[in-house]
């Protein structure tokens, strides 16, 4: 299961990169990973991406740390979150995310 999920953010990051119209060796040089290598192997879903690699991917695919994490998480398996978020505003909303990529952040350690 976790390797489907790796492909399917894989392949997010790919349409991302592409749509932006960058390489993968600008990609690397951009999000600060090591070269070409490393992104093609994310975008073949066969390495995940560090926590602390995560904001800068995104930011250099005009995105959010949060955007590409819930490309990882199995919603099936999850309790139903709209139940817990239901009549939460925006601003609410966009501090729970962040609190649940900060737990998701000191768990990995």
């Amino acid at each position: 299961m976790e390797e489907e999920r790796l492909k399917t953010l894989g392949q997010y990051i790919r349409m991302l990169r592409e749509s932006a119209g960058l390489s993968q060796e600008e990609l690397a040089k951009k999000s600060g990973f090591a070269g070409r290598a490393a992104i093609s192997a994310i975008e073949k879903g066969k390495n995940n991406i560090s926590v602390d690699k995560l904001p800068s991917l995104a930011f250099a695919l005009n995105t959010t740390p949060g955007t590409l994490m819930d490309m990882l998480v199995d919603y099936e398996t999850t309790v139903d979150s709209s139940s817990l978020t239901n009549g939460l505003n925006a601003e609410s909303l966009a501090k729970l995310k962040s609190y649940a990529e900060y737990l998701r952040a000191t768990q990995e350690k």
